[in-house]
This record gives C-alpha cells, sequence and structure tokens, in this order.
C-alpha cells in the first residue's frame, strides 16, 4: 500500500456525555498504542466532538483527557492549555435551563419551504432542526473557553462540522473558506454544539447555524479521498452490537448504520478505517447520560477500560500507527 499523508481522526456527536467518550479513546489510544492525536493529519470534530478536537489542537496532551474529567493532577503541558479555563464545560441547570421557546415557531421556515419542495433532497436532520423552535440557551459557555486559547485558527487541519441553517447544508469551518477570517475556533465550536430547540443558533456573519449533527452524527465521510493512511473514528452515539435488548437499541443502531455508510466511503478509496463504539459496559454507564455533567467522570474511566482492551486486542490500523 502506497503511504498516505498520516491519520485522519473523526470526533462525533454525543453531548456531554460524548466529550467524556472520547476522552477515554484518546487516553487509550495513547496509553495502549503509542499514538498522540495531537499529530493527526486531520481531525474532524462534530458537536462533542468539535470541543474535544479544538482541545488536541490547542495541543492538550491525549493522556490527560480522562485526567480532567475526572478532576485529576494533569501534566505541566496539559495545565498550560487549559489554565484560566473551567474545569469541564457543564450544562446549564436550574431556571436557565428551562428557559426555552413559548412559542412553537419553527426555528427555519425557509428551510421548511425548501424541503417541501425538493423533499428527495431534503436530509431528516435538517427538517427537524427547521421545524423546532429556535432555542434559547445561550452558546457562550460553549464558546468562551476556546476565545482565550486561540488567536488564529490552527494551522494543523481542524474540520469542525455545522448545520447552516438556511438552506439545511453541512458547513465544514476550517475547510470552507466561506467567512474567512470572521470564523473562531470559538464560535465553530459554539456552532457545532448548537442542538436544535436547546440552544440558540449561533450567527456567523449573516447566517445562523446550529449542531452539525443534525447533518451526520459523526461527519466521517468527509475523510474519504483524502489520501490518509489510516482513519480512525470515536462514536460515541454508535454500538459495537448489532443486537442489544437496551431502551436505546433503536436510536444507536441508526447510528451505527449511518455511520456505516460512511465509513464504505472511505474504505472504497483504500483507507483502512478503526471505528470504536460504546460497548456495552459503556453503553450501561451512558444511558441517560447525553447532557449530565455528573456522569462524565464514570463514563470516561470505563471507555478507557474497555477501549484499552479493545486495543490490545490488535487491530490491521496499528500497524500503520507505527
Amino acid at each position: 500500500m502506497t503511504r498516505g499523508i498520516g491519520i485522519g481522526l473523526v470526533l462525533g456527536s454525543g453531548g456531554l456525555a460524548g466529550t467524556a467518550f472520547h476522552a477515554g479513546v484518546l487516553t487509550a489510544l495513547w496509553r495502549e498504542w503509542g499514538w498522540d492525536a495531537r499529530e493527526a493529519a486531520i481531525v474532524v470534530g462534530t458537536s462533542a466532538g468539535s470541543t474535544s478536537g479544538a482541545l488536541l489542537r490547542a495541543g492538550f496532551p491525549p493522556d490527560d483527557f480522562v485526567a480532567r474529567m475526572t478532576r485529576q493532577r494533569l501534566s505541566e503541558e496539559g495545565e498550560r492549555v487549559v489554565r484560566g479555563m473551567p474545569p469541564v464545560l457543564t450544562a446549564p441547570t436550574g431556571d436557565r435551563a428551562r428557559e426555552q421557546s413559548r412559542r412553537w415557531a419553527p426555528a427555519s421556515p425557509e428551510l421548511l419551504r425548501r424541503a417541501a419542495r425538493r423533499p428527495w433532497s431534503a436530509r431528516p436532520g435538517g427538517v427537524l432542526s427547521a421545524a423546532l423552535p429556535a432555542g434559547r440557551i445561550p452558546t457562550e459557555d460553549v464558546r468562551a473557553p476556546f476565545e482565550g486559547v486561540f488567536d488564529a485558527w490552527p494551522e494543523q487541519a481542524l474540520w469542525i462540522c455545522a448545520l447552516r441553517l438556511s438552506d439545511g447544508r453541512r458547513v465544514v469551518f476550517g475547510r470552507d473558506d466561506l467567512h474567512g477570517d470572521a470564523v473562531s475556533v470559538g464560535a465553530a465550536v459554539a456552532a457545532s454544539c448548537a442542538i436544535p430547540g436547546y440552544f440558540s443558533p449561533v450567527w456567523i456573519g449573516d447566517e445562523r447555524y446550529v449542531d452539525g449533527g443534525a447533518h451526520s452524527l459523526c461527519n466521517a465521510d468527509l475523510l474519504a479521498g483524502q489520501g490518509l493512511d489510516a482513519v480512525i473514528v470515536s462514536a460515541p452515539m454508535s454500538t459495537s452490537d448489532r443486537l442489544h435488548p437496551s431502551r436505546d437499541h433503536v436510536w444507536r443502531s441508526a447510528a451505527r448504520g449511518q455511520l456505516a455508510v460512511e465509513v464504505r466511503r472511505i474504505t472504497r478509496s483504500g483507507t483502512p478505517v478503526l471505528v470504536l463504539h460504546p460497548e456495552r459496559a459503556a453503553r450501561r454507564v451512558m444511558a441517560g447520560a447525553g447532557l449530565d455533567a455528573s456522569r462524565r467522570p464514570a463514563i470516561a474511566r470505563q471507555v478507557l477500560a474497555s477501549v484499552s482492551q479493545t486495543l490490545r486486542q490488535g487491530h490491521r490500523v496499528r500497524d500503520l500507527l507505527g
């Protein structure tokens, strides 16, 4: 096989539980295979994955991800990166979390009209984002930690995915030159994390953006045809089992199916892919924990243990990691 340009890393959606899942994956990859995810040629981040990807591009060491989630001591390098940041992002609570729109007005009537005219081209997530009322929860808490870390967009490829509300199209900040220098990493992360109907859409230029997971939970297809040696996907909302008796089986199986289509696009171009999904024990800990910050330490520890065991069993991608 002809050598490519390196390893691509895909960090998918998953709420606050997803950030804990990514923490376990990134730390396990370092401890078991010695792979430093900061060296990824391209990092694709969606929603929860955008925050983890931005931290990587800020220079945060993979071995510190679980330590940060569990409030353990960080390395000196890790402390330098997150100095001034809150320990971890938390979900809005109390009255602020309950302050939602009191009337049902669709967030994007123009997108609904477009979908009605061309239903064959509309994606379900985009239509749902347009139909839901615009959320009222501000995204400043998501954006602010990264504004003090990045003076400009990182030189290493960081692709952050969001959905444009006017037409339902996926926008990839860091790859698509839509707004030039007007897009900061913090603004792109906030847009990628703006869950429809919950967080307020994020204005960038004269467009509003919402969670990139409304287009795809992982957006792994972006790495098809990029000439990479291998791709590693961290997929918090998927599942390692095709069939399993649980309350979240239906939507996790749907997430797995969506990801499988994207992975096939990558492998057809000759690039091997390693997908790390939640296995049974991890799913049990993650159940119902989407925006529950208190559950993240347990999730991070369990995912670190389960993914470490998976990686010890070996995989063809490991050989490409050197």
